[in-house]
């Protein structure tokens, strides 16, 4: 039945299929039940603020008065946003990003997601002179919807980071300049703060880098989710602003808009003209929905008031809570633990290098006991090297409510504590 299968499908379906690392993630979110019981510390949703809720139920309501709702609802956009919304998002982003941008360097997408699925191909796989391109991960682990984007198989190239111990119990993944190749490499693509592990990546080593990419005409990806303008969780790090050779993505998933679905990518115009094709070919057009609301937001600057008095000391809270939740867990059932230094987003990102099994069988016996985590190895495209990390580490997130993060750290600590290896 399978070879069957096989011959009716592509290598693609066949690829994405078999790699369940998005897909289980997305599927958890999806299939929660609701049930007293279960603890969804897996995904990437953001919490529930009432005080930013407030704000976006206001705006939404503005909306349906507004004459242009109409528009709103029985309208096709162009493939990345009308001339208008993005004029708008040019103004408004150019201070917040150094830059003097124009709508031309503004392109919308339903989602960051889906302007990656774009973008990663647009400098990955057989280029138009017959060479083959690869995508470079200056640092690993990174996020997991990166990895089956592509179209073309084998593109990804990691570079194994220096791991760095900053106290008791505490670590930090750094740059390794020593084995940074960019031999064949088309595109780096970095998440600043990282996803999974909130590492958010110094300017010196970016600009580092780009000393190193600009030589070559490669360009750098710096997805910015969970960072600068909004929701700007990057702790005490400097922001990142927009220049040459740099494509920087925005999403507003992550201020409290997962279900608006709208990305924002920032790059030079040839790049957003050819994004143009790919929307037009892959979407038709961006949704109403966000640039709408977008428009508002932008107008009014509300966006800045809320990261900065609203979203940045909520997440910096719970973070503190889960911290302090885990640790003391971890240490009552005498669990050999690390966590990744948090700078910034939304996850905590745990190693325990004693653990008996795969960080694959830790996430099923929490599923069982309903709950739900990530498994670390998925975070690991492109990686050739034995890396203890791959196998040890774990990612859940500190945005839901206090009550579930403390339960879920004894869970987690009960069923780590019973299958790490003994000391000699």
């Amino acid at each position: 039945m399978t070879e069957t299968m096989d011959q009716k499908h592509s290598r693609r379906a066949k690829r994405l299929r078999e790699n369940q690392g998005i897909r289980s993630l997305m599927e958890d979110l999806g299939k929660q039940t609701g049930h007293p019981d279960e603890i969804p510390l897996g995904g990437g949703n953001p919490a529930h603020i009432p005080e930013a809720e407030a704000v976006f139920h206001e705006t939404f309501a503005n909306l349906t008065k507004d004459p242009a709702f109409r528009s709103l609802l029985g309208d096709y956009q162009a493939p990345i946003g009308n001339d208008h919304f993005r004029e708008i998002a040019a103004e408004s982003l150019s201070s917040h990003l150094g830059a003097n941008l124009r709508k031309e360097n503004i392109a919308f997408f339903n989602g960051s997601q889906n302007a990656y699925s774009y973008l990663l191909n647009l400098h990955s796989g057989i280029m138009a002179d017959g060479s083959f391109k690869k995508i470079l991960l200056p640092i690993v682990p990174e996020y997991i919807g990166y990895a089956d984007q592509t179209i073309s198989e084998g593109v990804f190239v990691a570079n194994p980071p220096n791991v760095i111990q900053t106290g008791k119990n505490r670590f930090r993944y750094e740059l390794n300049k020593s084995s940074f190749d960019l031999t064949d490499v088309g595109v780096l693509a970095i998440s600043r703060p990282t996803n999974p592990t909130g590492n958010v990546m110094n300017l010196s080593d970016l600009e580092w880098m780009e000393g190193k990419t600009k030589e070559q005409n490669i360009p750098i990806l710096i997805d910015l989710a969970y960072g600068n303008p909004f929701p700007n969780l990057i702790g005490k790090e400097d922001p990142i602003h927009f220049g040459e050779g740099r494509t920087l993505s925005l999403s507003f998933s992550k201020i409290g808009l997962p279900g608006v679905r709208l990305g924002i990518v920032i790059s030079n115009e040839e790049t957003i003209e050819i994004l143009s094709s790919f929307a037009a070919v892959g979407n038709l057009a961006v949704g109403n929905l966000g640039v709408f609301m977008m428009e508002q937001l932008f107008q009014k600057n509300l966006l800045s008031q809320l990261s900065a008095n609203i979203l940045r000391p909520f997440y910096e809270s719970r973070r503190d809570f889960a911290l302090e939740q885990f640790t003391l867990a971890f240490q009552k059932m005498g669990v050999a633990f690390e966590i990744h230094d948090p700078m910034g987003g939304f996850f905590l990102w745990i190693r325990f290098p004693k653990l008996s099994i795969s960080n694959h069988q830790l996430y099923h016996l929490c599923k069982d006991k309903r709950l739900f985590i990530v498994s670390g190895h998925y975070f690991f495209p492109g990686l050739n090297t034995d890396f203890s990390h791959t196998k040890e580490c774990i990612r859940l997130t500190y945005c839901r409510k206090e009550e579930e993060l403390a339960r879920g750290a004894q869970i987690l600590a009960e069923i780590v504590a019973s299958h790490q290896a003994k000391s000699e």
